[in-house]
């Protein structure tokens, strides 16, 4: 039994469905199971919906419009059933009734809290699994449409960022899903969302149909997660700095973690969390490239002879420095800080300490809210708060990396030679990465000084 996850961005156009019954038709010898993404740009829609709805009531009716002409369009162009097309508009048609009472419930309270947000957020999905549930039972590939929160993916946690109870669904999500697999029934599940345990809609955040799939296959026990993209999987860089970064074919659990979640964002960071539990594989593939290899993440842990296998970035990172004289040493400070911004919902990425500072490596959309919250609280010790924004986080990704002597030496030689000087290094925490605080002016000259150092072909 496999899964197999369909991103939004395959799904661009009707054409795209014919893609998908191509994978299908390639694996008739499995039981299959699709987690699918929202239409391409619908999710970006309903959260412009849901601000535009905390303006003014006037602009609701264009916004379920736009909603209901895209995805009538693709009910007429791809299913030729009648009865078919008349039941997946029917399901459509509920659907877009329900979000039209929560954007109206929005403008007229004036308030959107985050429970609600999420709840308008996870229609995207809800709509697309009808719809290509509905498409391929009229291609005759009995399939059926289930949403999240009704067959039992039950998450913990913050609304806009949850996190998967993997054994309460690993006890409900069977009793859900598999009389249909056993009947050769196709189950089409929602991504992104999952239901609390008080029965309430929450989102696993931007990129969570990743992590859903992953879920999903873990509950299930399936034997491999297939996670079709737009890309052709990882590479040694991103492609848009250096073109000619190569693909990757393997990555272990760590390497693929570590890449996700401090840059490449081809994977949601945690995917392989739930994966790494059950020792599932999963593949990374391009929807309109199958017949490239992809890149496979499983356990075993495979060294380059050049050791580092990716050079990576993330320009949303910056830092907090908070200074004052024996900070270093102060008890129980960096107890206060993070209590407060977790007050606040507030993840800190990296924490890095001196005698009289302490830096918090965080989401550049945090820093000044970080700023603000620790100044109303008065932690004693603090004479000085700065936030710097204008740096990004630099990554160098492989499995021996610590333990290789030498190494570090030759990354940073190179980005010396690129003329950028580092800020801050970010290392020991993982046995497989290592990072580091550059400009954000000096990204493009230090991916392609590490890249030209590790990757080409005069060093290979």
């Amino acid at each position: 039994m496999i899964v197999l996850k369909i991103g939004g961005s395959s799904l661009k156009t009707v054409q795209s469905l014919d893609l998908i019954i191509r994978l299908l038709q390639q694996q008739t010898d499995k039981r299959r199971i699709i987690v699918l993404s929202a239409l391409n740009g619908v999710t970006n829609h309903l959260m412009k919906s849901t601000a535009e709805a905390l303006q003014t009531d006037r602009k609701i009716s264009g916004l379920l419009d736009y909603l209901c002409t895209l995805h009538r369009e693709w009910i007429i162009n791809a299913i030729a059933s009648p009865v078919l097309k008349n039941r997946v508009k029917d399901e459509i048609d509920y659907l877009l009734s329900r979000l039209e009472k929560l954007l109206y419930g929005i403008a007229y309270t004036g308030e959107c809290t985050r429970r609600t947000r999420d709840l308008v957020a996870s229609m995207g999905e809800r709509l697309a699994v009808h719809l290509l549930a509905g498409y391929l039972t009229d291609r005759q590939i009995e399939a059926v449409g289930l949403e999240a929160d009704k067959i039992g993916i039950v998450a913990d946690g913050d609304f806009g960022n949850a996190t998967a109870n993997l054994p309460q669904t690993a006890e409900k999500l069977p009793l859900s899903v598999l009389p249909y697999v056993e009947k050769g029934v196709i189950p089409v599940i929602t991504g992104f969302f999952g239901v609390t345990v008080d029965n309430h809609t929450i989102t696993f955040g931007r990129g969570g149909s990743d992590y859903s799939a992953a879920v999903v296959a873990a509950a299930l026990n399936c034997s491999e997660l297939q996670i079709w993209k737009d890309v052709d999987g990882f590479l040694t860089a991103d492609p848009t700095i250096a073109p000619d970064a190569q693909p990757l074919t393997y990555l272990s659990y760590d390497e693929a973690a570590e890449l996700s979640y401090f840059g490449a964002r081809i994977l949601h960071p945690r995917t392989v969390g739930p994966l790494a539990q059950r020792n599932i594989p999963a593949v990374i593939k391009n929807t309109f490239r199958p017949e490239a290899p992809g890149t496979r993440i499983g356990a075993e842990k495979r060294q380059n002879d050049g050791i580092i296998k990716s050079v990576t970035f993330n320009p949303q990172i910056g830092y907090l420095r908070l200074e004052g004289a024996g900070l270093g040493q102060q008890v129980g400070f960096l107890q206060q800080v993070v209590s407060v911004l977790s007050q606040h919902d507030i993840n800190i990425i990296s924490v890095i300490t001196a005698q009289t500072a302490v830096n918090l490596l965080l989401e550049k959309s945090d820093i000044n809210r970080s700023k603000s919250f620790i100044e109303m609280t008065s932690i004693p010790g603090i004479d000085h708060l700065e936030p710097v924004l204008d740096v990004a986080l630099v990554g160098v990704v492989g499995e021996g990396l610590s333990a290789t002597r030498g190494l570090a030496a030759r990354v940073f030689a190179a980005v010396a030679e690129s003329g950028t000087n580092v800020e801050m290094i970010v290392s020991g925490a993982s046995q497989v990465a290592q990072y580091f605080i550059i400009k954000e002016s000096d990204v493009v000259p230090t991916i392609l000084a590490i890249h030209r150092e590790f990757f080409s072909k005069k060093n290979n």
